[in-house]
């Protein structure tokens, strides 16, 4: 699991996020864009499930439930 902050989101609003929220896992910054082009992301949030290949499965723009996204994860590590 890795969240990225795209470039267009302030950076502020992400760190505040990520404490209001208990976020767990790594957050880094796409401050270049780079990986928001390269996933064609124009909404956020955006989920993106890879499998154990590195082949992207599934794409979701908006917020997911959090049983919905576990489903979806315990999907990919079969």
């Amino acid at each position: 699991m890795l969240g990225i902050n795209v470039s267009w989101d302030k950076d502020q609003l992400a760190r505040m996020f990520v404490g209001v929220y208990k976020v767990t896992y790594p957050v880094g910054r796409d401050g270049g864009g780079t990986i928001g082009k390269l996933y064609d992301v124009e909404a956020t949030p955006t989920s993106v499930f890879i499998d154990k290949a590195g082949r992207l499965v599934e794409w979701h723009e908006g917020a997911l439930e959090e049983a919905d996204f576990r489903r979806r994860l315990d999907a990919l590590l079969k």
